[in-house]
C-alpha cells in the first residue's frame, strides 16, 4: 500500500523545472507585499532585503545539526496542516521530500527592493554591529526552505523566518495562484519573539 502511494504521488509530482522557475516568483510575490519599511515588516523599498543563500527548514541557530532539521521539520507539519486544513497531503509530501536537502538560491528574485545573499561568515556575525555595517538599511535577514507545489502549480507551500535582532517569526506560508498571479492564501506560526 505504501509503495503504490508513494509511486502515485511521484506520478502527481509537478515539472520539476518549472517549478524551480516558479519557486523564485512564489519568494518575490511573499517579499514584495511586505516591504513597507516598518520594522516588523521583511524591510523597505529604499533599503537592502538581506536573504540567507542555503534554503533552510528551521532556525539555523537552534538547529543547526541536520538531524534536528529533520526533527522540527517533521514535528511542524502536523501543526502546519492543522492551522491551514486546506493544504493537501500531497504537496505536504511534496514539501518534505523538496527539502530533504538543502541548495543555495540563485539571484532570480523580482523585488523592486536591493537583495543580497550573505556568506556563511557574515551570516555567522549576525546580529553584531559588524553585519549592520555590512548590510546598512536592513531589517534583519531572511530565510526561506524551498517550495512544495501541488501538480499544475497553483498552490505553494514553504517555510520562512524572519530574523531581525530580537524580533522576529518563523512560519509556513501556503499560496494560491490567483488570475495568474500569487497572493498568500494562510500562514501558520512556529515561534515569535
Amino acid at each position: 500500500m505504501v509503495a503504490v502511494l508513494l509511486l502515485a504521488q511521484l506520478v502527481l509530482r509537478p515539472n520539476a523545472e518549472r517549478a524551480d522557475s516558479e519557486q523564485y516568483i512564489v519568494y518575490s510575490a511573499y517579499i514584495e507585499p511586505n516591504l513597507t519599511g516598518e520594522s516588523h515588516d521583511l524591510g523597505s523599498p529604499n533599503g537592502l532585503i538581506v536573504i540567507h543563500r542555503n534554503t533552510i527548514v528551521s532556525d539555523q541557530f537552534i538547529n543547526k545539526s541536520k538531524l534536528n532539521q529533520y526533527s522540527f521539520l517533521l514535528g511542524s507539519l502536523g501543526r502546519a496542516k492543522a492551522a491551514i486544513p486546506q493544504l493537501r497531503r500531497s504537496v505536504l509530501f511534496e514539501f518534505f521530500i523538496a527539502n530533504l536537502r538543502d541548495e543555495q538560491l540563485e539571484s532570480r528574485f523580482r523585488l523592486t527592493a536591493k537583495y543580497e545573499f550573505p556568506t556563511e561568515q557574515e551570516m555567522n556575525l549576525y546580529p553584531t554591529d559588524q553585519f549592520m555595517r555590512r548590510f546598512p538599511h536592513s531589517y534583519g535577514y531572511l530565510t526561506f526552505s524551498r517550495v512544495a507545489f501541488n501538480r499544475d502549480l497553483t498552490e505553494a507551500f514553504f517555510y520562512t523566518e524572519h530574523v531581525c535582532g530580537l524580533c522576529g517569526e518563523g512560519k509556513y506560508v501556503f499560496m494560491r495562484k490567483i488570475d495568474g498571479s500569487w497572493i498568500v492564501d494562510s500562514t501558520a506560526s512556529t515561534w515569535i519573539s
